[in-house]
Protein backbone atom coordinates (compact mmCIF):
# COMPACT_ATOMS: atom_id res chain seq x y z
CA UNK A 1 0.00 0.00 0.00
CA UNK A 2 1.72 3.51 -0.66
CA UNK A 3 -0.61 6.37 0.41
CA UNK A 4 0.48 9.96 -0.79
CA UNK A 5 0.34 12.60 1.61
CA UNK A 6 2.34 15.65 2.36
CA UNK A 7 1.39 16.06 6.35
CA UNK A 8 3.57 12.88 7.96
CA UNK A 9 2.18 13.65 11.64
CA UNK A 10 -0.87 13.54 13.22
CA UNK A 11 -0.25 16.78 14.90
CA UNK A 12 2.03 18.99 11.77
CA UNK A 13 5.37 18.52 10.57
CA UNK A 14 8.27 20.50 10.68
CA UNK A 15 9.21 21.69 7.17
CA UNK A 16 12.56 23.31 6.84
CA UNK A 17 13.05 25.99 3.51
CA UNK A 18 14.84 23.94 0.33
CA UNK A 19 18.26 25.07 -0.42
CA UNK A 20 19.34 23.25 -3.27
CA UNK A 21 23.27 22.30 -2.79
CA UNK A 22 25.64 21.47 -5.13
CA UNK A 23 26.32 17.01 -5.04
CA UNK A 24 28.12 14.75 -7.31
CA UNK A 25 25.76 12.31 -8.95
CA UNK A 26 26.90 8.50 -10.16
CA UNK A 27 28.31 10.32 -13.34
CA UNK A 28 30.14 12.42 -11.46
CA UNK A 29 27.99 15.27 -12.60
CA UNK A 30 27.56 18.31 -10.41
CA UNK A 31 23.89 18.41 -9.49
CA UNK A 32 21.40 20.46 -7.27
CA UNK A 33 20.21 18.30 -4.93
CA UNK A 34 17.42 19.61 -1.92
CA UNK A 35 17.36 19.22 1.50
CA UNK A 36 15.19 16.81 3.33
CA UNK A 37 12.03 18.61 4.14
CA UNK A 38 10.95 16.24 6.80
CA UNK A 39 13.74 16.34 9.38
CA UNK A 40 11.71 15.14 12.17
CA UNK A 41 11.64 12.16 10.29
CA UNK A 42 15.46 11.66 9.41
CA UNK A 43 16.71 7.98 10.07
CA UNK A 44 18.30 7.37 13.53
CA UNK A 45 21.13 4.23 14.03
CA UNK A 46 21.05 3.74 17.66
CA UNK A 47 23.20 1.85 19.10
CA UNK A 48 21.22 -1.13 19.96
CA UNK A 49 21.38 -4.94 19.40
CA UNK A 50 17.64 -6.44 19.41
CA UNK A 51 16.78 -9.89 20.84
CA UNK A 52 16.42 -12.92 17.92
CA UNK A 53 13.02 -12.23 16.82
CA UNK A 54 10.45 -15.25 17.55
CA UNK A 55 8.11 -17.05 15.13
CA UNK A 56 4.94 -15.83 16.24
CA UNK A 57 1.43 -17.05 15.33
CA UNK A 58 -0.36 -15.42 12.65
CA UNK A 59 -3.11 -15.64 10.65
CA UNK A 60 -3.81 -13.57 7.63
CA UNK A 61 -6.90 -11.07 7.59
CA UNK A 62 -7.25 -11.75 3.83
CA UNK A 63 -8.80 -15.28 4.42
CA UNK A 64 -11.74 -13.63 6.39
CA UNK A 65 -12.49 -10.86 3.48
CA UNK A 66 -15.28 -10.87 0.83
CA UNK A 67 -14.02 -12.02 -2.40
CA UNK A 68 -16.45 -9.67 -4.52
CA UNK A 69 -14.70 -6.46 -2.23
CA UNK A 70 -18.66 -5.15 -1.76
CA UNK A 71 -17.76 -2.98 1.05
CA UNK A 72 -14.19 -1.54 -0.09
CA UNK A 73 -15.08 -0.85 -3.25
CA UNK A 74 -18.76 0.55 -2.86
CA UNK A 75 -18.11 3.88 -3.42
CA UNK A 76 -14.52 3.76 -4.80
CA UNK A 77 -13.18 4.37 -8.22
CA UNK A 78 -10.81 1.22 -9.26
CA UNK A 79 -8.49 1.55 -12.06
CA UNK A 80 -6.08 -1.56 -12.77
CA UNK A 81 -2.22 -0.47 -13.98
CA UNK A 82 -0.77 -3.42 -15.01
CA UNK A 83 -3.36 -6.66 -16.17
CA UNK A 84 -1.31 -8.64 -13.91
CA UNK A 85 -0.32 -6.49 -11.10
CA UNK A 86 -0.95 -2.82 -9.45
CA UNK A 87 -4.15 -0.91 -8.68
CA UNK A 88 -5.04 2.28 -8.10
CA UNK A 89 -7.86 3.18 -6.04
CA UNK A 90 -9.72 6.75 -5.67
CA UNK A 91 -12.09 7.87 -3.57
CA UNK A 92 -11.23 6.40 -0.25
CA UNK A 93 -9.08 7.22 2.71
CA UNK A 94 -7.27 4.83 4.78
CA UNK A 95 -7.53 6.00 8.09
CA UNK A 96 -11.26 5.58 7.53
CA UNK A 97 -11.52 2.09 6.37
CA UNK A 98 -13.89 -0.15 8.85
CA UNK A 99 -12.45 -3.82 9.97
CA UNK A 100 -14.44 -5.74 7.12
CA UNK A 101 -13.06 -2.93 4.28
CA UNK A 102 -9.29 -3.74 5.94
CA UNK A 103 -9.69 -7.46 5.20
CA UNK A 104 -10.84 -6.86 2.02
CA UNK A 105 -7.94 -4.97 1.67
CA UNK A 106 -5.80 -7.03 2.53
CA UNK A 107 -7.62 -9.73 -0.33
CA UNK A 108 -6.96 -7.17 -2.81
CA UNK A 109 -3.54 -6.39 -1.84
CA UNK A 110 -2.59 -10.18 -2.33
CA UNK A 111 -4.29 -10.54 -5.32
CA UNK A 112 -2.96 -7.60 -7.23
CA UNK A 113 0.74 -6.85 -5.78
CA UNK A 114 0.75 -3.42 -5.06
CA UNK A 115 -2.47 -1.03 -3.98
CA UNK A 116 -1.78 2.45 -4.42
CA UNK A 117 -3.98 5.53 -2.98
CA UNK A 118 -3.66 8.68 -3.78
CA UNK A 119 -4.44 12.19 -1.42
CA UNK A 120 -4.82 10.79 1.64
CA UNK A 121 -4.65 12.16 4.82
CA UNK A 122 -3.38 9.21 6.68
CA UNK A 123 -0.82 10.58 9.51
CA UNK A 124 2.27 8.06 10.71
CA UNK A 125 -0.03 6.80 13.93
CA UNK A 126 -2.93 6.08 11.43
CA UNK A 127 -0.52 4.13 9.34
CA UNK A 128 1.02 2.53 12.09
CA UNK A 129 -2.80 1.41 13.76
CA UNK A 130 -3.45 0.06 9.98
CA UNK A 131 -0.54 -2.25 9.97
CA UNK A 132 -0.93 -3.62 13.38
CA UNK A 133 -4.55 -4.27 12.51
CA UNK A 134 -2.84 -6.75 10.53
CA UNK A 135 -0.13 -8.42 13.16
CA UNK A 136 2.81 -7.42 14.62
CA UNK A 137 4.94 -4.60 13.18
CA UNK A 138 8.39 -5.80 11.95
CA UNK A 139 11.31 -3.65 12.93
CA UNK A 140 14.16 -3.38 10.11
CA UNK A 141 16.97 -4.03 12.50
CA UNK A 142 19.90 -2.91 9.94
CA UNK A 143 18.49 0.41 8.85
CA UNK A 144 17.60 4.13 10.00
CA UNK A 145 14.44 4.76 11.87
CA UNK A 146 12.74 7.40 12.78
CA UNK A 147 13.48 8.84 16.10
CA UNK A 148 11.33 6.87 18.63
CA UNK A 149 9.50 4.54 15.75
CA UNK A 150 11.55 1.92 15.47
CA UNK A 151 8.89 0.37 12.84
CA UNK A 152 8.99 3.06 10.65
CA UNK A 153 11.64 3.24 7.85
CA UNK A 154 12.26 6.41 6.05
CA UNK A 155 13.74 6.27 2.65
CA UNK A 156 15.73 8.89 2.01
CA UNK A 157 19.25 10.19 0.25
CA UNK A 158 19.22 13.80 1.33
CA UNK A 159 22.04 15.70 1.82
CA UNK A 160 21.66 15.15 6.00
CA UNK A 161 22.44 11.03 5.33
CA UNK A 162 26.48 10.23 4.99
CA UNK A 163 27.86 7.99 2.17
CA UNK A 164 27.35 4.99 4.87
CA UNK A 165 23.68 5.48 5.45
CA UNK A 166 23.33 6.27 1.54
CA UNK A 167 25.05 2.82 0.86
CA UNK A 168 23.14 1.00 3.78
CA UNK A 169 19.84 2.12 1.79
CA UNK A 170 20.96 1.51 -1.99
CA UNK A 171 23.72 -1.43 -1.68
CA UNK A 172 24.56 -2.25 -4.99
CA UNK A 173 22.68 -1.83 -7.78
CA UNK A 174 22.25 -5.81 -8.32
CA UNK A 175 20.07 -5.87 -5.06
CA UNK A 176 17.74 -3.19 -5.99
CA UNK A 177 15.68 -5.90 -6.93
CA UNK A 178 14.58 -7.28 -3.87
CA UNK A 179 11.92 -8.75 -1.49
CA UNK A 180 11.78 -6.74 1.78
CA UNK A 181 14.13 -9.29 4.62
CA UNK A 182 13.77 -12.63 2.88
CA UNK A 183 16.43 -14.12 4.86
CA UNK A 184 14.14 -13.49 8.20
CA UNK A 185 12.06 -16.76 8.95
CA UNK A 186 8.67 -14.82 9.11
CA UNK A 187 9.18 -12.00 6.52
CA UNK A 188 6.41 -8.91 6.40
CA UNK A 189 3.07 -10.42 4.44
CA UNK A 190 2.68 -6.53 3.68
CA UNK A 191 4.37 -3.25 3.34
CA UNK A 192 2.56 0.34 3.81
CA UNK A 193 4.54 3.25 1.90
CA UNK A 194 3.77 6.56 2.60
CA UNK A 195 5.28 8.92 -0.05
CA UNK A 196 6.58 12.14 1.19
CA UNK A 197 8.60 14.27 -1.01
CA UNK A 198 9.19 13.25 -5.00
CA UNK A 199 11.64 14.72 -7.49
CA UNK A 200 10.52 16.37 -10.16
CA UNK A 201 11.59 13.65 -12.22
CA UNK A 202 13.31 10.20 -11.20
CA UNK A 203 12.82 8.71 -8.12
CA UNK A 204 10.55 5.79 -8.89
CA UNK A 205 9.71 2.66 -6.95
CA UNK A 206 9.23 -0.13 -9.02
CA UNK A 207 7.21 -3.56 -8.34
CA UNK A 208 7.36 -6.67 -10.08
CA UNK A 209 5.21 -10.05 -10.45
CA UNK A 210 7.36 -12.85 -9.33
CA UNK A 211 4.52 -15.09 -9.89
CA UNK A 212 3.48 -14.07 -13.44
CA UNK A 213 7.44 -14.24 -14.18
CA UNK A 214 7.19 -18.31 -13.37
CA UNK A 215 4.21 -18.58 -14.80
CA UNK A 216 6.12 -17.21 -18.06
CA UNK A 217 8.49 -19.80 -17.80
CA UNK A 218 8.96 -23.18 -20.02
CA UNK A 219 8.07 -26.21 -18.43
CA UNK A 220 11.44 -27.51 -18.37
CA UNK A 221 13.07 -24.56 -16.85
CA UNK A 222 10.19 -24.77 -13.88
CA UNK A 223 10.99 -28.42 -13.53
CA UNK A 224 14.79 -26.74 -13.39
CA UNK A 225 13.91 -23.95 -10.94
CA UNK A 226 11.75 -26.16 -8.48
CA UNK A 227 14.63 -28.15 -8.30
CA UNK A 228 16.81 -25.62 -6.77
CA UNK A 229 17.48 -24.12 -2.99
CA UNK A 230 19.25 -20.91 -1.78
CA UNK A 231 20.09 -19.32 1.48
CA UNK A 232 19.08 -15.88 1.84
CA UNK A 233 21.52 -13.99 4.33
CA UNK A 234 21.43 -10.89 6.25
CA UNK A 235 25.22 -10.50 6.45
CA UNK A 236 25.18 -8.02 3.91
CA UNK A 237 23.08 -5.64 6.25
CA UNK A 238 24.47 -6.52 9.13
CA UNK A 239 27.88 -5.55 7.90
CA UNK A 240 27.00 -2.15 7.07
Amino acid sequence: MAPKDNDPTSSGSTVVASSPAPIKNALNLDVEHTPFTHPELLGEFPTITYDPIPVLPYEDRALKADPTFKNLLADATVKHLEPKIGTEISNLQLHELTDTQKDELALLVAQRGVVFFRNQKISIQDQLALGRYYGPLHVHQTVGHAKGIPQVHVVENSLEVSEKRIKAQALEPVNLWHSDVSYERQPPSYTSFKVLTTPPTGGDTLWASAYEAYDRLTPQFKTFVEGLTAIHSSKVRANL
